[in-house]
């Protein structure tokens, strides 16, 4: 980011220089399409001819006049309308893609964008009594990428999940589960020692047949909700033991995916305390409406929404009140990234709305991370009629793709199913991530898995290719770059076109809360150095130290990408 900084302040100086007021602000300053373009570009002389009503080419002469030699630009060139190309010069290239190769102090520079700041990720998301499916798999995801490039940047971030664990879903679970438990001549007891993942495909068979029976048998299945709510004796055994069952199945997954949150919040815990404050706001933020409590949107250009049933039953929208005191309570955050599907964006526009007017702490400190849905290649789901594809289904599918991959005789057992593990996660969370968060994502396995394409599996490959070519070289430290040559070939050149950007990119991914910006950075990374990997050898060259520097910045790029995204690095596939 010191690159694109110090060129700001000196197209303002220079500007200024030409007579030409403007802020420091308004300078935009990209990566042109085309490198044959430059490293940098800006548009600021276009954005002056249009407010001046002047020739934006002959405003961009005169900045360029005034800019004068500096010590890390090579040349600079106008081109089209008055677009300002800045080409750097190659020595500091490798210098900026030198530090990459120092973790602590690459780490140290970036820490301060966000340095301070409290910023809470609430994400996954998933009820209990319900098997964990692949749209609650990429908020998990994306939330623990989010959280990872927000810590890298110096925030202090809370993992935050808030769940489901009452409600008509838990109802029909139990109340399904039970029957069909009837029907096999067995009980919950008999259950006890089966495995957490056992008990969740039993608790998600339960809740379809509840879905599915449930306008024949509601009188039954909507007391039995009530009674969970009234907290009646009769029903907290097996709603206990269930609820047990459910959150030991996600934890195993939590543990899987490598996300560990600082805590959980259930609805159970939070129902009441949001239906007091329902209440004692009524005539103040929300009204009454036959017998329930409502928010009248409309007066914000939003909608009506019940935040309380004539039954006096706290909504969706109701516990989220009591939950927002109870985060704020544990971590008095500067922000709230809420890692939500964008079906829920009316939702949280009232929402987000009601808590500002309840409370002057909350405003502008709550943030919907709009999720796109999962869409599954050639599969349907529906977790009502119980055609749905669970999450270790589809891993357990993943990993029969994967297998085939490793080469068997270079390891033991034990090393094939780590590497496989790995590989498998690395492919589905990338085939995730590589995606905008706000937009859909199509989960293609074949895709997911090809070591030659757009995939996890090809960026764990290149690192593996990586480590391979250092293994081999006597040369384990470089530190003098000034020896460097800089008179490289194109598919050097390319590569440190591409390394020093990776600061930047992972500061967009922050400020965007999007982990796509470096999925996508990383993957062209990787495709160059192969590129350049086909055409150079590098072993016994007269140019071994100097490719040996691409190779190690390279594997530096790829493990810290990876990690940011969650993706675990191997050394050898």
């Amino acid at each position: 980011m010191k690159i694109v900084n110090d060129l700001k302040k000196i197209i303002l100086k220079a500007t200024k220089k030409a007579g030409f007021e403007l802020d420091e602000k308004e300078i935009k300053i990209e990566h042109p399409d085309n490198i044959d373009y430059g490293d940098y570009s800006t548009n600021i002389a276009m954005i002056l001819g249009k407010d001046l009503k002047s020739n934006p080419h002959e405003i961009a002469e005169k900045i360029v006049e005034n800019i004068g030699e500096n010590e890390f630009i090579e040349k600079i060139e106008i081109a089209g309308a008055g677009f300002i190309n800045f080409y750097l010069k190659t020595e500091v290239m490798i210098e900026e893609a030198e530090m990459i190769n120092y973790e602590i102090e690459f780490k140290r520079n970036l820490a301060v964008n966000l340095a301070n700041k409290k910023i809470m990720v609430e994400f996954a998301h998933p009820n209990t009594h319900k098997e964990l499916h692949i749209g609650h798999m990429r908020t998990l995801v994306t939330g623990e990428s989010l959280s990872r490039i927000l810590e890298f940047l110096g925030a202090n971030v809370f993992r935050a999940n808030y769940q489901g664990d009452i409600g008509p879903h838990v109802a029909k679970s139990i109340w399904g589960t039970k029957k069909i438990l009837s029907e096999n001549g067995e009980n919950f007891d008999e259950w006890k020692t089966r495995s957490f993942t056992d008990k969740a495909h039993l608790l998600g068979k339960g809740y379809s047949l509840g879905c599915t029976e449930y306008e024949e048998n509601k009188k039954e299945i909507d007391k039995l909700n009530q009674d969970l709510y009234d907290k009646k004796p009769n029903v907290m055994s097996d709603y206990n033991l269930t609820r047990e069952w459910s959150l030991g199945y996600y934890d195993e997954f939590y543990k899987r995916f490598g996300t560990n949150f600082n805590k959980l919040f259930f609805e159970s815990e939070i129902a009441e305390k949001g239906r007091k404050i329902v209440e004692s706001l009524v005539g103040k933020i929300f009204e009454k409406s036959e017998g329930a409590i409502i928010f009248d949107g409309g007066k914000y250009g939003l909608h009506k929404r019940v935040f309380e049933t004539a039954q006096g039953t706290p909504t969706y929208e109701g516990k989220e009140l009591g939950l927002a005191y109870a985060q704020k309570a544990v971590f008095e955050y500067d922000k709230d990234i809420h890692v939500v599907a964008n079906e829920q964006a009316g939702y949280f526009s009232v929402v987000i709305k009601a808590m500002e007017l309840m409370d002057k702490w909350f405003i502008g400190k709550q943030f919907h991370l709009s999720m796109g849905m999962v869409q599954l290649v050639g599969k349907k789901m529906s977790s009502r009629t119980g055609e749905i594809i669970t999450v270790d289904s589809l891993l357990d599918e993943v990993k029969l793709m994967i297998r085939p991959l490793i080469k068997s005789d270079d390891f033991t057992k034990t090393e094939i199913e780590e590497i496989a593990e790995a590989v498998t996660l690395g492919s589905v969370k990338f085939s995730i991530l590589k995606s905008d968060p706000t937009s859909n994502s199509i989960f293609d396995i074949k895709k997911s898995v090809d070591i030659n394409g757009d995939s996890g599996p090809y960026l764990q490959y290149t690192y593996a290719r990586c480590k391979s070519v250092l293994s081999k070289t006597a040369i384990k430290e470089q530190k003098n770059v000034n020896s460097y040559p800089t008179d490289l070939n194109k598919d050097e050149m390319m590569l440190v076109q591409e390394f020093y950007k990776f600061e930047e990119k992972i500061v967009e991914a922050g400020q965007r809360f999007s982990p796509a910006v470096i999925a996508e950075y990383i993957l062209g990374v990787a495709r160059k150095y192969n590129e350049f990997y086909a055409k150079n050898r590098i072993i016994g060259e007269k140019e071994e130290v100097f490719r040996i520097f691409l190779t190690r910045v390279t594997a530096s790029i790829i493990e810290t990408g990876l990690d940011l995204l969650g993706i675990e690095t191997v050394e050898k596939m």
